[in-house]
């Protein structure tokens, strides 16, 4: 029944919370009217003549859905569409990665070819990251308003988890993928765990942002919490659990080890990601 409860109160957390990276530092000159000049994820200063009425979404960036509309969206597969027979009409903003402008350049060329502003998106490697980008993108999109309230909804729901959880012992959790890569410092997990009073104990153990890591290795970090990324099959958690090598490792004897509902490279919401973290991890603090 423990594990019902949880499940559905995860799914709760997410549907109450809900509404590419891009690490950006950026800040627009204020809310002035527009032209109004930002700088992106790549140190570009961009102007935008006019809001935006339609945003062109090359590729995947959780952070324009937190700001943009769906219907104010026109996304294209940066690998496998064209960009020269892409429907440009209307077209006010290009936000694209600077990974995929690198690997297809049409998409830049076709928009500055028509004097579209493209805004470039870089990793996102802490919630600080995540913020600038956020705000960036509601004074690059003329969505003040709307980034204002996915800020608004972070913080106030970081806020109250940390009281909840104020009272509870931290966690020392490690994160996993299938491959054997974990998250140490400077990653957006590292800070979403630090949020719900838990320690990534590889980024204390002095790895930097994304690290391989074998059995002998997570024997001598002993963490009481193992957190697998979503692309863990049921087979592959099953032989991790059954591995002999780690049997001695406190989240395997004691069963916590947890499948995240979300990506910890980049949650599509962080405040919903956050609230997932702490039931997993401090499920009493949550559940009375």
């Amino acid at each position: 029944m423990l594990l019902i409860r949880i499940g559905s109160l995860v799914l709760l957390g997410l549907t109450l919370t809900a509404s590419h990276a891009g690490r950006s530092a950026a800040r627009a000159q204020g809310p002035d009217p527009f032209p109004r000049t930002v700088t992106d994820g790549a140190g570009r200063r961009v102007t935008i003549i006019r809001p935006p009425r339609i945003i062109a979404l090359v590729g995947g960036a959780p952070e324009v859905t937190r700001v943009v509309e769906p219907a104010a969206l026109r996304r294209a597969d940066p690998l496998a569409d064209d960009p020269s027979v892409f429907d440009w009409t209307n077209v006010g903003l290009v936000v694209l990665s600077d990974l995929f402008a690198a690997i297809n350049p049409g998409w830049t060329d076709a928009a500055e070819a028509q004097d579209i502003p493209v805004f470039l998106l870089s990793e996102t490697a802490s919630l600080d990251n995540w913020r600038a980008t956020v705000e960036a993108l509601g004074q690059a999109t003329g969505r003040d308003d709307r980034a204002a309230a996915a800020l608004t909804r972070l913080e106030n729901r970081l806020k109250r988890l940390a009281t909840r959880v104020a009272e509870h012992p931290p966690r020392r959790a490690l994160v996993l993928t299938p491959e054997g890569y974990t998250f140490g410092q400077k990653t957006l997990i590292g800070d979403l765990l630090a949020a719900v009073g838990a320690r990534n104990i590889a980024a204390e153990a002095g790895f930097e942002d994304y690290r391989q890591i074998d059995a002998a290795s997570i024997r001598e970090l002993a963490p009481d919490a193992i957190l697998l990324s979503p692309t863990w099959t049921a087979e592959q958690t099953a032989r991790l659990r059954d591995d002999p090598a780690l049997r001695t490792v406190p989240a395997i004897r004691r069963s916590q080890v947890f499948r995240l509902p979300f990506s910890p490279t980049l949650p599509e919401d962080p405040a919903a990601a956050a609230f997932a973290l702490a039931l997993l991890l401090h499920p009493a603090a949550l559940l009375h």
